[in-house]
């Protein structure tokens, strides 16, 4: 699964950190929206530019981490 984020959002930190805490990070690619590539394959992907976005393997997308935590709690629950 990819997951696009920006460094500064706080939204997409809370995702990082459930992933992080739940030792799944090997598990994802990050891509860094604050460059020019990382905005423009979200965008290429998704359609918008909303962070955080998860890219599931079966390349569904959900946007922000309510939706994304809820997601990720139940795949790995």
């Amino acid at each position: 699964m990819t997951l696009f984020y920006l460094p500064t959002c706080p939204h997409c930190h809370r995702v990082i950190t459930w992933i992080e805490g739940q030792g799944l990070t090997d598990k994802f690619n990050y891509i860094d929206c604050s460059k020019e590539a990382g905005a423009a394959e979200l965008q290429e992907v998704s359609g918008q530019q909303s962070v955080p976005c998860l890219v599931t393997g079966d390349e569904t997308y959900l946007v922000g981490d309510e939706d994304i935590l809820a997601y990720l709690q139940n795949l790995y629950a």
